[in-house]
């Protein structure tokens, strides 16, 4: 008698030791499941804990800075680049990323000083490497950080923006920044294989380049013949030159269908245009999208083309921002 109760007691103990366990365990995976919806809400208001910060040292040491999307994959997933920039490891890439980013940092507190200025450093030193392009970026980002510690410094220190800056200027100087040269200039570079005697094989004044951010991701848009240029882009081109042909007849040519303005199709606005619908599922409709170009839009071709081919590709608002900062914007098939 005195051996079954102790048997039962101990089995008593262990049952209840082992809803002791199972209690801590359940407590264990529901503070679990709280810290797995924390890190989801986090990461889709776009927090990243490995997301580096702007160096010590430069006007914005400690603030985050932005990388490329995707940064937490490996080689094999381009993320934003594609294949944007040939040759280029993960690690460069994502590098150059960061000393644009730097110079985006530093630009969106100098236009608070003075709206209208930009870097001037345009090198394509190394044509041909991506080393070369993250050079360029990296010199680009320290002439706009010394100047704004210039612009700083002779306001008296304080940190802000003059007391007579007007609240509409404040608030456009200090909106995102996108720097369309320096990506212009990083992909001209890269591409940019030298001839046999070290020169540049592409030449800063051959062609335009064109560039947009969409959702993330970066698209270039070049001239039939640049470096880059695909037979696929080639088709896609003719493709809707012969749809906007036969529907607006009275705007493009006929008789000589490769004559101006139908050279249009073949530009890098053009181009860029049609690599961004069809990597969205062959539309840009409801998009707000502005586009960096190193050179002036044509008139004879782009002016009269480009607003038609918008309307097929899903009818977007797209500002064309040129080198000088001239601006462009067309929608519904016209410019506004």
């Amino acid at each position: 008698m005195h051996t079954f109760s102790l048997d039962r007691t101990c089995r008593h103990a262990a049952g209840a030791e082992g809803g002791i366990l199972r209690l801590r365990w359940l407590a264990a995976a529901t503070r679990f499941k709280l810290a797995l919806r924390r890190h989801d809400r986090a990461l889709k208001h776009g927090f990243n804990p490995d997301q580096p910060r702007v160096p010590r040292g430069s006007p914005d040491g400690g603030q985050w800075m932005r990388v490329a999307a995707n940064s937490s994959s490996r080689a094999g997933s381009r993320g934003r680049y594609g294949a944007n920039f040939p040759g280029a490891t993960y690690g460069q890439q994502v590098r150059l990323d960061l000393e644009i980013a730097r110079t985006e940092n530093a630009l969106r507190k100098v236009r608070q000083y003075d709206p209208t200025w930009k870097p001037s450093v345009e090198s394509l030193t190394t044509p041909g490497s991506i080393e070369g392009a993250i050079r360029n970026a990296e010199a680009r980002a320290q002439q706009v950080e010394n100047y704004l510690n210039q612009l700083r410094t002779g306001i008296g220190g304080n940190l802000g923006p003059p007391l007579d800056v007007r609240v509409t200027q404040y608030r456009q100087a200090t909106s995102n920044i996108f720097d369309g040269e320096a990506w212009i200039g990083a992909y001209r570079a890269t591409n940019n294989m030298p001839d046999l005697f070290g020169r540049p094989s592409w030449p800063n004044d051959k062609g335009t380049v064109a560039v947009t951010e969409i959702d993330g991701k970066l698209y270039f848009g070049i001239n039939s013949g640049a470096p880059g240029y695909t037979t696929g882009d080639q088709k896609e081109a003719d493709n809707w030159r012969w749809v906007l042909k036969d529907k607006y007849p009275n705007e493009l040519r006929t008789k000589n269908i490769g004559s101006v303005p139908n050279d249009s199709f073949y530009h890098a606005e053009s181009n860029l245009l049609m690599r961004a619908a069809r990597e969205n599922n062959g539309t840009l409709e409801g998009r707000t999208i502005d586009v960096h170009t190193d050179r002036e839009i044509c008139g004879p071709s782009c002016m009269k083309v480009l607003p038609k081919l918008g309307i097929e590709l899903g009818n977007p608002r797209v500002t064309f921002i040129g080198p000088n900062g001239t601006r462009r914007t067309m929608k519904d098939g016209d410019w506004e």
